[in-house]
């Protein structure tokens, strides 16, 4: 048998920040478990960019959150001597749904309570200083960004050994045994006996989840690429910032080729280990639609990625971040609803902070993994 005195499950974003935030603070010993293959092309993580930004409704918390977060990206930047935000902005375009224009009203209140910068564009100043786009107006949060998902990843994977960590791939693991001490059980039949378990394993969590904790629902989320067939200067940050209508988004081209394309919304549900990982038509149509509506000029590019990535969303999309009450050793970092990479220095120091057994740096009492 194993021992450890940390076994982490699951090696997508959450994590490996998680045993960057323990290494850094303690002399234990670190186990990361993951099926697939740290940073996988199955983990919710593993794409070219991901969306950093203030806007996010009424959810003052969240907000919050993510000005604490930013500091701790910009520290991770220092320690690995990498650009990991490319700062951008974020434009919340006034499109057809009722649930955008009340995105648009309730951001700004939020911003606007919480000093931060934050700018109501009506349709002439839009088309001014944002000449790509065509709407009614918009929102602008100037200190938006994109986040290089893939260069962080590749980071933090490339640190374990120096950091300590171990590292065992290419097992599945399919029981906890709390009878005592944890141990954690593969599908091979090998076990590990630890101090403490902490479970990141995003849209497989459910199949560790005992009775009575919050349960996720793995969703299947479509994206596309396009690659300007002119200037594409115009679709990079400084000139482009990331944006946002009627749900769909965009992310201006950073750490790749193209504008990246995709829906932030809830479709169907999936076994995330059946999934179908070919773009719908449907789909595609529906991206170059909205394209040729609101941003004309990227209307004849080129599609040069599609992707499919999976998210583990919440019934009221709140994070799950805690220690079971009926098992302290046992924390959870799960069901971050395809908005959690922008946290995940964030969320790493938490989960430290209960395998450490801290007093968490924020208040968790609506994040409990039993609700």
């Amino acid at each position: 048998m194993m021992e450890t005195d940390v076994c982490i499950v699951g090696g997508g974003i959450m994590g490996l920040a998680v045993a960057h935030a323990l290494a850094k603070a303690s002399k234990l010993q670190l186990l990361i478990i993951d099926r697939y293959g740290l940073g996988n092309e199955y983990c919710a993580s593993n794409d070219f960019g991901r969306i950093f930004c203030y806007a996010n409704g009424a959810k003052r918390r969240h907000t919050q959150m993510a000005i604490e977060s930013l500091k701790l990206w910009r520290e991770l930047e220092q320690e690995s001597g990498e650009e990991l935000f490319v700062p951008s902005g974020f434009l919340a375009l006034d499109g057809e749904s009722a649930w955008g224009t009340k995105f648009i009203a309730q951001s700004y209140q939020t911003l606007n309570g919480l000093s931060l910068p934050v700018e109501l564009l009506e349709e002439a100043e839009l088309r001014m200083r944002f000449p790509q786009f065509r709407a009614r107006g918009g929102l602008l949060d100037p200190g938006a960004g994109v986040l290089l998902a893939a260069r962080a990843l590749g980071y933090y994977r490339s640190m374990l050994g120096q950091w300590g960590v171990n590292v065992l791939e290419g097992e599945k693991v399919v029981r906890l045994d709390l009878a005592g001490r944890p141990e954690v059980e593969t599908e091979s039949g090998r076990r590990i006996r630890c101090r403490k378990v902490v479970l990141t394993p995003g849209v497989w969590s459910n199949s560790l989840l005992r009775d009575g904790l919050v349960r996720v629902t793995p969703t299947r989320q479509q994206v596309i690429y396009l690659r300007p067939t002119r200037d594409s200067a115009r679709f990079r940050p400084g000139s482009f910032p990331i944006f946002t209508v009627d749900k769909y988004y965009g992310i201006p081209i950073a750490g790749t080729d193209g504008v990246k394309v995709g829906y932030h919304r809830t479709p169907e549900e999936v076994d995330p280990d059946l999934v179908r990982r070919t773009v719908d038509p449907e789909a595609i149509e529906a991206f170059l639609s909205v394209v040729h509506r609101y941003v004309p000029e990227l209307a004849d590019s080129e599609m040069v990625r599609t992707k499919v990535c999976l998210y583990d969303m919440t019934e009221n999309k709140n994070f799950v971040i805690g220690a079971d009450p009926e098992c302290r050793d046992v924390i959870y970092g799960y069901g971050f609803s395809g908005n959690g990479f922008k946290f995940a220095p964030l969320v790493g120091r938490l989960l430290a902070e209960l395998v450490l057994e801290k007093p968490p740096s924020i208040r968790l009492d609506r994040l409990s993994p039993v609700r």
